[in-house]
């Protein structure tokens, strides 16, 4: 083993990944991230609506 312990495990597996990929797992994640965050902005909206209803 390369002696990685539980708290560095994501972060290497994620730049060893990206170093295989050659940055394509990079720029997915990012746009995983963003269209994460207009998701959770589309329902923010969509609650606060029905909040207004009642």
């Amino acid at each position: 083993t390369r002696g990685i312990g539980r708290k560095e495990l994501t972060p290497f597996l994620l730049a060893r990944i990206n170093e295989l990929s050659q940055g394509r797992s990079l720029k997915a994640n990012i746009a995983l991230v963003r269209n994460n965050a207009a998701l959770a902005a589309r329902i923010a909206v969509a609650h606060a609506g029905l909040k207004d209803i009642k």
